[in-house]
């Protein structure tokens, strides 16, 4: 049976899905061809899934929606990088996170996470998410009052 860094130089060969599922050129869905790309597509999935929200998996998933009312800072940081490394250790064990970081675009936090894995530890790739923050949350709404 081949191993993983024989798939990923096989051009014939796919490994999952990419996520956001959608049409592709090549088929129903984006595939992916490698270990890595599979990887990042397996965490954005895991993360951005309520724990309970899986069915026949109730425990899959991550806490991360659970601080997104809360306001931004460092202390808000610290939970969801905590929250992003548990869930990564629990679920995807073959995955080392190196450094969670976070920049901020208007009322989005985005938590960028650098990892490896198992099978290429000196290959760093990243994912990076976007979280509504606090303030988007409580900010007045106009009501999206058309132009007269």
């Amino acid at each position: 049976m081949p191993g993983a860094q024989e798939k990923d130089l096989n051009p014939d060969t796919y490994i999952g899905l990419s996520l956001p599922l959608g049409r592709h050129q090549q088929g129903v869905f984006k595939r992916t061809q490698t270990l890595l790309e599979q990887t990042k597509s397996s965490i954005k999935n895991l993360l951005l899934t309520r724990r309970g929200e899986r069915l026949g998996n109730p425990n899959f998933g991550s806490d991360l929606f659970t601080v997104l009312f809360e306001p931004e800072g460092t202390e808000t940081e610290n939970k969801i990088e905590e929250i992003i490394r548990g869930s990564i250790k629990e679920f995807l064990p073959f995955v080392s996170v190196r450094e969670v970081t976070f920049s901020f675009s208007g009322n989005i936090i985005k938590p960028r996470i650098i990892f490896s894995i198992q099978q290429s530890q000196l290959t760093l790739e990243e994912v990076t998410l976007e979280l509504p923050s606090l303030e988007a949350n409580t900010e007045g709404d106009t009501g999206g009052s058309a132009p007269g």
